[in-house]
């Protein structure tokens, strides 16, 4: 694996999912990177059974 320089991105977004995402955050303890992280790492859900070969 080779070392990546970190990247900055700026993201538009509506006014109500900034709202939703600063609420997030306050009741996580965070900020609004702190959840977009969150969300990033969150485990794919799983699909019915046998579906798994979808991806």
């Amino acid at each position: 694996m080779s070392d990546q320089p970190t990247t900055s991105r700026t993201i538009e977004i509506d006014a109500d999912v900034y709202d939703l995402l600063e609420r997030t955050a306050a009741s996580r303890d965070t900020d609004i990177n702190g959840v977009l992280r969150y969300l990033i790492e969150v485990p794919k859900p799983r699909t019915a059974e046998g579906n798994d070969d979808e991806d």
